[in-house]
C-alpha cells in the first residue's frame, strides 16, 4: 500500500490537467474534465454494485487477486483525482482570498526552472532536440486527444463565475465521497473493524459519514491506510464545504464589474 500512497500523492491527474489547460480553453478543460471524472466514478461504481449483486464478497475478492496490476492502477488513479481536487480548489479558494489572478500561471515553476537550466547548460544538442521533439509529440497527442472528448462543442468555456465554481465543487464532493468509497471496498479485511471486507454500499456508507464528520463508529479502520484515507477525506470535504463555499457564496466582485460596464455599454440595436 506504501506504493499506492506515494505514486496517488505524485497525483498524476493534476499534472495531466495542467499539461491540457497548457495552451486551451483552461475552462472548457476543467468543465469538461469535471465531468469526464464525475462520469467514471458513477460509472466505477455502479460496476462494483453489479459485481455485489453477481458475486459474493469472497468470490469478488478472489476476482481481483487475479488482476493486481488493474486493482493497484484503479487505486492510484482515485487517490490522485482526490488530491487533485483537494489541490485545485484550495488553490482557487486562496486565490479569490489574496485577489491573485491564475491567468498566465505556469504550473510547476521549480520544474520549468529546472528544465530550461538544464536546456543552457547542455552540450548535447542531439539529446536537446530528442526531447524537443518528445515534447512536441506530447502537444499533438494532447491536441487530438482534446478533440475526441465527446460533447466538447458544446461545453461552456466562459470564465468561471462564483455560482459555476459552486457546481464544480459539489460535483466534486459527490465525487470524492464515490471515490473514497471505491478505495474502501478495495482493501483487504485487516483494514476494517470487523475483519471482513467491506461491499461498495458499506463503503459508500462509511465514506459519507466520514467526509461529513458524522462518525458513528460501526465501522471504523484499523490499519495506518485506512486510517490515514480516513482523514484525509476529512480534509478534502472539509476543504469543498467549509473553506470553498464560504468563498465562492460572497458575491463576485470583478464580475460586478463587468456588469456594470455591460450594462452602461450603449444598445447598438437602439436607434
Amino acid at each position: 500500500m506504501i506504493y499506492v500512497f506515494l505514486l496517488g500523492f505524485m497525483s498524476p491527474t493534476l499534472f495531466l490537467a495542467a499539461f491540457l489547460k497548457k495552451g486551451s480553453n483552461k475552462n472548457k478543460v476543467i468543465r469538461s474534465f469535471n465531468w469526464l471524472y464525475f462520469g467514471i466514478s458513477i460509472a466505477s461504481f455502479l460496476i462494483m454494485l453489479i459485481f455485489m449483486i453477481i458475486y459474493s464478497v469472497e468470490e469478488a475478492n478472489k476476482i481481483s487477486t487475479l488482476y493486481p496490476l488493474f486493482v493497484w492502477l484503479w487505486m492510484v488513479f482515485l487517490l490522485s483525482r482526490c488530491f487533485e481536487i483537494f489541490y485545485a480548489f484550495l488553490r482557487d479558494a486562496l486565490d479569490k482570498i489574496t485577489g491573485k489572478s491564475s491567468v498566465g500561471r505556469v504550473n510547476f515553476p521549480t520544474i520549468t526552472k529546472y528544465y530550461i537550466l538544464w536546456i543552457k547548460l547542455s552540450s548535447d544538442k542531439g539529446e536537446v532536440s530528442k526531447l524537443d521533439s518528445f515534447l512536441r509529440y506530447l502537444l499533438n497527442l494532447k491536441i487530438r486527444f482534446l478533440s475526441w472528448l465527446p460533447f466538447k462543442d458544446k461545453v461552456n468555456g466562459a470564465d468561471l463565475r462564483n455560482h459555476d465554481r459552486l457546481i464544480l465543487s459539489f460535483r466534486s464532493y459527490f465525487e470524492l465521497i464515490l471515490n473514497f468509497a471505491l478505495i474502501y471496498s478495495l482493501l483487504p479485511a485487516d483494514n476494517w473493524s470487523g475483519e471482513k471486507i467491506l461491499n461498495i454500499i458499506q463503503a459508500t456508507y462509511f465514506s459519507g459519514v466520514t467526509i461529513t464528520t458524522l462518525g458513528y463508529g460501526d465501522i471504523y479502520p484499523k490499519q495506518w491506510f485506512s486510517q490515514f484515507l480516513s482523514i484525509f477525506e476529512v480534509l478534502c470535504g472539509f476543504t469543498l464545504i467549509v473553506v470553498c463555499l464560504a468563498i465562492y457564496l460572497k458575491d463576485d466582485p470583478d464580475q460586478q464589474k463587468k456588469d456594470l460596464l455591460t450594462s452602461l455599454e450603449p444598445d447598438k440595436n437602439q436607434p
